[in-house]
């Protein structure tokens, strides 16, 4: 005869305290009392505005490695964009196209070159703006406005 399992009880999973930064308010140790101290909760305003320059608002947030790649990311990107008409003058005096055929090929050329700028300039201003929306979201996070979700502000739709 088959015995039947025993109902399991669900029981609730202990009560444990919210990771540092999810509550309204979080305490930090002052190492000389030992004493639990309020943190000042980051100002919304003060970290979107300061992305402004792009990495400042995630210094602002205590996050200094996010703040190096937004840096490098928006300086990278313009410095690409602003390389790519040389690239293109460079090799169309390079090549001199002679003849018709060869007139509308580099025309064609110019066409696609002024494309890629453009695609790579609107690339860097979304990841200046991708700066600014991720620094608001993290002070918003580490306030308790928010509830904390994806690593990226693309993920949290």
């Amino acid at each position: 005869m088959v015995e039947p399992h025993p109902v399991s009880v669900s029981t609730p999973p202990p009560h444990y305290p919210p990771p540092e930064g999810e509550g309204k308010q979080s305490y930090a140790l002052s190492e000389a009392e030992g004493k639990p101290r309020l943190r000042r909760p980051a100002s919304v305003l003060t970290a979107t505005w300061l992305s402004a320059v792009p990495g400042l608002g995630q210094l602002y947030n205590r996050q200094p490695k996010k703040a190096a790649i937004f840096l490098l990311g928006v300086v990278g990107l313009f410095l690409l964009t602003l390389n790519i008409p040389g690239a293109t003058a460079e090799l169309l005096a390079f090549w001199k196209p002679r003849g018709s055929a060869m007139v509308l090929l580099s025309l064609f050329l110019e066409i696609v070159s002024l494309l890629l700028f453009m695609s790579v300039f609107f690339l860097a201003l979304t990841f200046w703006y991708d700066a600014m929306h991720d620094a608001r979201r993290t002070a918003q996070e580490r306030n308790g406005e928010r509830q904390p979700g994806g690593r990226w502000w693309w993920f949290h739709r």
